[in-house]
């Protein structure tokens, strides 16, 4: 199986993990202490950790893959973006299976510096469709949920949240 296909299959494994309202932990006690040894802490928001955990379960068996990810990956969206363009990892404006997208909040036209990360799953026309933690399912704006999203391919707006790029994993079959 190509990493790409094991990152979307694994992403797609979490679907309705719930989180305990405010951060403050996981329904599921062992999704809880995957988020935990990725490095996610009570109260945290926890999108970008569940990218981690995703990518990391892909890569289980190159355990090298797996501390290098854990070097350049944190608990911010944006910060997890710039960890892997340092780290000269390919970045586009283009989505594929298995990616990384990453958000950044935007507020009258000037970047903030947070947002939001999430899986590829699946590219659609004008779009793509995201599995992301710390979202919800119904469309609005508090986190509790890891949820399959439809998404635009959103590279302009000036508020909310901005797609800044999404980081490409390279195809190799282990």
């Amino acid at each position: 199986m190509e990493i790409r296909d094991r990152i979307v299959k694994t992403a797609n494994s979490f679907i309705g993990q719930e989180e305990i309202k405010g951060n403050l932990g996981f329904k599921d006690e062992d999704f809880q202490d995957m988020m935990e040894a990725v490095g996610w802490k009570r109260t945290e928001a926890w999108c970008a950790f569940f990218v981690e955990l995703v990518w990391k379960l892909a890569f289980v068996q190159d355990q090298a893959k797996v501390r290098e990810l854990g070097m350049i990956m944190s608990g911010g969206a944006v910060a997890t973006y710039n960890g892997f363009k340092k780290a000269g990892y390919g970045i586009s404006t283009t989505p594929e299976p298995g990616d990384i997208v990453i958000w950044q909040k935007y507020k009258q036209g000037k970047p903030h510096w947070s947002g939001h990360a999430g899986i590829v799953t699946e590219v659609t026309p004008g779009g793509f469709v995201s599995v992301e933690g710390n979202t919800n399912d119904a469309g609005g704006r508090e986190g509790y949920i890891v949820a399959e999203k439809k998404r635009k391919l959103n590279l302009t707006t000036t508020s909310g949240l901005r797609i800044k790029g999404f980081i490409k994993v390279t195809d190799v079959s282990t």
